[in-house]
């Protein structure tokens, strides 16, 4: 009798961040939706007044979470046993973090800030305790993708139908603050509901110890989330700085275009984690792993850079429209900070695993103090894509820390033979694209795509196996 394939780890991960992914993308669509219908609803002036709420939020968000988003995945992984015990203490730290900030932010937004954005922050800001008692770390700990998939959707839809009952005019502004509260509560409440019947009985414990041990573990995952959102902003305060805010418009929404991606690659982080971790004392199978997962995401980040570039223009007019052209060039530039990012994404989950979130707090220090001086010498002599420039050696020069790093762990990359068949059907793409490109926009994307998947199976760098999912051959 034949027995069943065996799995490669690379599957496990590919099959979860098709649950996982799925569901990011899902969610951010929707999301994408309520702030087209925002944006529209309020008008550039109020609506600006929740840019900058959601902006500083943030920040308070990686500082509530306390790195437990992925050093939690870390410890669930590595022993599943402990979670009775690691659960109560953790939410309890997180929700006395939480709480804190909230009071903190609230008390300033409403006495020192001015309004009316003081008093949106403020109401942003009870969404912290919220986050606090989250368990998505959990369920992807125990490599359950699907419930925090399923949960994250339920936010974002849940928030959505508020935004679209309440929010119909400039005046409806504090209603957008209370939807995200609320989509925040309800996803909470699902993700707590899916958990194990013997987790749920757990006590919340509230221990100012377990803060402690939690922040000299995970401050330097903290700074290096808040660096990352440093070298996001840069980009727009130098623009505004050295051009005017329509520069800053312009270059937002070519950026909004790309995040997307680099968004699903910090997913995809997420849901390799628990399985490296698990396998990171064995040598064989972990490098194995870093080598099936780089090909999982140059797989898929490969063609949208290439098809990206070739297309990007007529992206750029039908999504914003013909006011949003010059977004055009800074795109075509951003576009290829996607496969720089994504095996970036692959190795920060290869340091975390192996305890190393130190040096990914270097990268990040490195790369921040680089974008700066980039932007200050690129940006003055030419705009947009300068900072287009800038931030795609700032993405080169992390990425290339951080494989460096992993590297020291034994984990190298492949020689360019171990792509050489995903790199074939690109070139195969970027063909196809170039000679559709007559034909409106969206056959041009339909035919690229349909055709590097046909193209991947011919030159043998997919391959089926009865009872597994797809898996890139080595």
């Amino acid at each position: 009798m034949t027995s069943a394939p065996t799995a490669r780890p690379g599957s496990a991960v590919g099959l979860g961040f098709l649950k996982l992914g799925s569901g990011e993308a899902i969610a951010r669509i929707v999301a994408f939706g309520a702030t087209v219908y925002l944006a529209r609803s309020l008008g550039a002036g109020v609506y600006g007044v929740i840019v900058l709420a959601t902006a500083i939020l943030l920040y308070l968000n990686f500082l509530t979470d306390c790195g437990v988003d992925a050093l939690g995945v870390r410890e669930v992984a590595a022993a599943p046993d402990a979670v009775p015990d690691l659960l109560p203490s953790v939410l309890g730290a997180r929700l006395l973090v939480g709480t804190a900030l909230a009071l903190v932010t609230i008390a300033v937004g409403l006495t020192l800030l001015p309004q009316p954005e003081g008093a949106i922050l403020a109401a942003y800001a009870l969404t912290l305790p919220v986050i606090g008692l989250g368990t998505r770390w959990v369920h992807l700990g125990y490599e359950q993708p699907g419930r925090a998939s399923l949960a994250r959707l339920v936010t974002e839809l849940a928030m959505v139908a508020l935004v679209l009952a309440l929010v119909h005019a400039p005046g409806d502004l504090e209603h957008v603050p209370l939807a995200q509260v609320v989509g925040e509560g309800v996803g909470a409440l699902v993700l707590l509901r899916l958990l194990p019947a013997r987790l749920r009985r757990l006590p919340v414990r509230l221990e100012v110890e377990r803060v402690r041990t939690l922040f000299r573990a995970s401050w330097p995952l903290i700074l290096h989330a808040l660096l990352g959102l440093a070298i996001f902003n840069s980009d727009f305060i130098f623009l505004r700085v050295f051009r005017d805010s329509a520069a800053v418009g312009l270059y937002a929404a070519a950026y909004t275009l790309i995040s997307f991606f680099l968004n699903l690659g910090a997913t995809y982080t997420m849901t390799l984690l628990p399985v490296i971790t698990r396998l990171r004392d064995d040598a064989v199978a972990s490098k194995a792993l870093y080598d099936d997962s780089l090909a999982q995401v140059l797989a898929v980040a490969l063609p949208v850079a290439v098809g990206g570039y070739l297309v990007g223009p007529g992206i750029v007019d039908m999504v914003f429209g013909r006011g949003y052209l010059a977004s055009s060039a800074p795109l075509q530039v951003l576009i290829w900070s996607i496969p720089v990012a994504l095996i970036r994404n692959v190795a920060q989950g290869a340091l975390i695993a192996h305890q190393r979130q130190d040096q990914l707090m270097h990268t990040a220090a490195w790369a921040a103090a680089t974008n700066v001086v980039l932007n200050i010498a690129f940006i003055p002599r030419w705009g947009l894509v300068g900072a287009a420039s800038a931030t795609l050696l700032t993405e080169v020069l992390r990425t290339t820390l951080a494989v460096i790093y992993t590297a020291r762990l034994g984990l190298r990359l492949p020689g360019p033979m171990r792509f050489a068949r995903i790199a074939a059907a690109v070139t195969g793409l970027a063909v196809l694209v170039v000679l559709t490109r007559h034909l409106p926009l969206l056959a041009t994307i339909a035919a690229g795509a349909t055709g590097y998947a046909v193209l991947l199976v011919l030159v043998g760098a997919l391959r089926f196996r009865r009872g597994a999912i797809p898996e890139f051959a080595p």
